[in-house]
C-alpha cells in the first residue's frame, strides 16, 4: 500500500528534479536570479548574497573586512531601508 500524506524530503526531490539536467544548471545564475527575486523570503535573498560576496571574496583573496559592511548593507536594504 502507498504512504499517505506529505512526501518525504528526498522523494520531493527527486519529483522535482526529473527531466531536468543538473548539469546544465549553472549555481551562480541561480544565487544571482534568488538574490534578485524581490517576492523571495529576505532570509534567502541575503544568503544567495552572502554566498556570492564569499565567493567573489575568495577570488580577491582579500582579508574580507569590506564583505561585512557590505552583508549589514545588504541586510539593511532587505528590511526597506530600516536599520
Amino acid at each position: 500500500m502507498a504512504k499517505r500524506g506529505r512526501p518525504t524530503r528526498a522523494a520531493a526531490s527527486k519529483r522535482a528534479l526529473s527531466g531536468v539536467d543538473i548539469s546544465a544548471v549553472d549555481p551562480l545564475t541561480v544565487l544571482r536570479q534568488i538574490a534578485a527575486d524581490t517576492s523571495a523570503p529576505a532570509n534567502a535573498r541575503l544568503q544567495a548574497a552572502r554566498t556570492l560576496l564569499a565567493r567573489e571574496g575568495k577570488k580577491e583573496k582579500g582579508d574580507g573586512a569590506e564583505h561585512d559592511r557590505i552583508s549589514e548593507r545588504a541586510l539593511t536594504l532587505l528590511k526597506g531601508g530600516r536599520r
